[in-house]
């Protein structure tokens, strides 16, 4: 669970409609500011690709909670994201928190080379945004951040980076076997390889979820175009 404890000494407790985390040698936050942090966040992960409540009536007439007020920076040394340039009093502040699930709670902590801390406060920020325009009735419309995603697979990146700047004006893509042949008629098409990238179909599933690419698969052949946003990014100096 985030704001890192040693399993010997980790535990959490209930503590009105949301979840504290507790032990010795941290710096935890003060109740006053984890209900603050939960409502700023509206009682939803600040997690963009969950969004879940965390706040509801149980079985009994009462309510239950999954909601966590994580850590952005870990609140004890040994703990992800520790910044030891921090003093207590910052690690403990309202700034360095971020509403959670109890889910995605363990998820930052699991993968932390996929959630750093620059990742974290963006969440936090616009589930903040979010949070505002909601009560207003109006709606915040957030695009995926494609550092991410060149985060998760920067070989592949790279390459879709220079076959563009190579080509800027083509947008096709498909993927397969150094095996088979494939006639584009003449047309710039892009071609990735099984061979070359571990995951392939996986990580192109993962660009299509991001917004990077669209799937225009015809005739049994994988094939997908970059969207132009995504282009952009890939002209874009690093």
């Amino acid at each position: 669970m985030n704001g890192w404890l040693a399993p010997s000494d980790a535990r959490a407790a209930y503590c009105g409609e949301v979840l504290v985390e507790g032990s010795g040698m941290r710096d935890d936050f003060k109740q006053a500011e984890v209900t603050k942090l939960a409502r700023q966040s509206g009682y939803i992960c600040s997690n963009p690709s969950c969004r879940r409540a965390t706040v509801g009536p149980d079985g009994d007439g009462g309510s239950a909670s999954i909601g966590v007020a994580a850590h952005i920076t870990a609140a004890a040394a040994g703990g992800p994201r520790f910044d030891p340039t921090m003093t207590p009093e910052q690690r403990s502040s309202i700034e360095n928190g971020i509403w959670l699930c109890q889910s995605c709670s363990r998820l930052i902590d699991a993968d932390i080379p996929s959630h750093p801390a620059d990742t974290l406060f963006e969440w936090k920020r616009l589930s903040e945004i979010q949070a505002y325009l909601a009560l207003r009735n109006l709606e915040v419309v957030r695009s995926r951040n494609f550092k991410d995603l060149e985060r998760k697979m920067p070989e592949l990146i790279s390459e879709m980076r220079q076959d563009l700047k190579d080509h800027p004006f083509a947008r096709e893509i498909i993927i397969m076997s150094k095996k088979w042949t494939y006639n584009g008629s003449g047309k710039m098409i892009f071609s990735y390889f099984f061979e070359d990238h571990e995951h392939l179909r996986e990580k192109i599933k993962l660009c299509e979820n991001y917004g990077a690419v669209v799937n225009i698969t015809f005739n049994n052949v994988d094939r997908y175009e970059f969207t132009e946003d995504f282009a952009e990014y890939l002209e874009s100096p690093n």
